[in-house]
């Protein structure tokens, strides 16, 4: 465990970061592995196929993943605090509303999958593989939240190792599975959809034994599940108000993706193996963003606000220095690696790829102010700004398709989110910045307001 709220903001900001994101880089290497399987075994049709249901496939993770992320802040205001029992309550609640939340989407996908399909404007040559792998997914969705709900958790108390380990475990078993289910045994995208769910499996059962043996104050017992109007309204607007975000934002995605689908195969998978470099290279300003809702959070629960801005500062500064090498790493070897995933190709569906890498990188520096000041927002508990900008892009999104791609083709996809992104940023940003300057500079009067706050409580 680490406790954020003393000792030096960078220090800490890089050794809670590092764990997490080397957990993005195994869990980008799920996917990653997936998409270069299946180009080079099935062929291009079949990525398409995988690719067109990617943004349906992330609203999903991320509906999830927002709503534990979110709950872990009021866990991790709850641990600064020194709280305990409130914090334990507060893991019970997060279980009882992930779980509900999770059955709804399985429901939902089960039943609506076709129309869905339909909707997105899947072509007919890759509909039933992108229906298959899709439900797959969708069904693996109880691995998907128990491993990331106990990941949040052991974040919220500092512990950002544990889950790096076991998931490391877990994606050399899912590369181990991804070639027995797709090499050695033909079942196709949906081998490569099975690898991944029992690799998660796996993950959620061995994380749940280590907080069993070696976490026991975070275990709940039956009477923590005792849910109280406030209580319950804090954990509810800080998770929900994360997963919206994030809904908002993959909403959005799926509208783009629409457009894209449209383009036929050869863009799709163009679009995919950009969009998988994509999610490699951002990883870092997750990471990040992941770090400084935890690091907020904490400060916050312990009365420290005078610490935040440091923290932020230092985070933006890390992620300047990740964008530049991101411009780099694309410049350089932005072509090399399209190959990897897209070989014997047709030359303009790599020029295709690498172009819209070549566009968006530069934008990195605007991307890592929009979701590192977003997330510091979130831990300090505003979540109106965050959502509205999310609404903001989603709209773009829409115009994008109905504008952008009748006037631009493709080239409206490439150029659409460096130009969401620059002025979210500047909004966040803006926002971010007046919030920051208002906290109180003295920790010891504002410890003195969070001690009298909880005895009001």
């Amino acid at each position: 465990m680490k406790e954020l709220t003393s000792g030096k903001p960078i220090k800490l900001i890089i050794g809670f970061a590092l764990p997490v994101l080397l957990g993005l880089a195994f869990q980008q290497a799920y996917t990653l592995t997936d998409t270069i399987i299946i180009g080079r075994q099935l062929g291009k049709n079949s990525l398409a196929a995988v690719g067109s249901t990617a943004s349906v496939v992330s609203l999903m993770f991320n509906i999830i993943n927002g709503l534990v992320t979110g709950f872990a802040i009021v866990i991790a205001k709850n641990f600064g605090a020194g709280d305990h029992d409130e914090m334990r309550r507060s893991i019970a609640r997060t279980i009882t509303f992930s779980a509900a939340a999770t059955a709804l989407i399985i429901a939902g996908i089960s039943i609506f999958i076709d129309p869905l399909l339909h909707a997105l404007d899947t072509p007919a040559g890759i509909f039933d593989e992108a229906r298959t792998y899709l439900m797959i997914v969708c069904f693996g969705l109880v691995a998907t939240l128990f491993y990331n709900l106990e990941s949040a958790i052991l974040r919220a108390v500092g512990d950002s190792v544990i889950p790096l380990v076991i998931l490391i475990i877990s994606t050399i078993l899912n590369i181990a599975l991804d070639i027995v289910m797709v090499v050695v045994f033909p079942l196709g995208v949906a081998g490569a959809a099975l690898a991944t769910v029992i690799a998660q499996f796996i993950s959620a059962v061995v994380c749940l034994i280590y907080l069993i043996k070696k976490r026991t104050f975070l275990v709940v017992k039956p009477r923590d599940f005792r849910f109280t109007a406030s209580s319950t309204a804090e954990l509810l607007s800080a998770g929900c108000g994360m997963a919206l975000m994030y809904s908002i934002v993959d909403i959005g995605s799926i509208v783009l993706q629409n457009g894209i689908n449209g383009f036929g195969e050869d863009i799709i998978a163009a679009h995919t193996a950009a969009r998988k470099i994509f999610s490699l290279t951002i990883m870092p300003f997750s990471a990040l963003s992941a770090t400084l809702v935890t690091y907020a959070s904490q400060n916050r629960g312990a009365g420290k606000y005078s610490r935040i801005g440091k923290g932020v500062r230092d985070g933006l500064l890390l992620g300047f220095a990740c964008a530049a090498f991101d411009v780099l790493l694309v410049y350089t070897l932005g072509r090399a690696m399209v190959g990897i995933i897209l070989p014997d190709v047709a030359s303009y569906v790599e020029d295709t790829a690498v172009l819209y890498l070549r566009v968006n990188v530069p934008f990195y520096f605007f991307l890592t102010v929009l979701l590192e000041l977003r997330s510091t927002l979130q831990g300090l508990g505003h979540s109106v700004i965050p959502i509205v900008a999310s609404i903001i892009e989603l709209v773009w999104k829409i115009c994008t398709v109905a504008f952008m791609i009748p006037w631009l083709e493709y080239m409206g996809v490439i150029v659409s989110e460096p130009i969401i992104w620059t002025l979210c940023a500047i909004v966040i940003g803006t926002i971010a910045l007046i919030t920051l300057r208002r906290l109180p500079k003295d920790d010891a009067v504002q410890m003195k307001g969070a001690a009298d706050d909880k005895r009001a409580g």
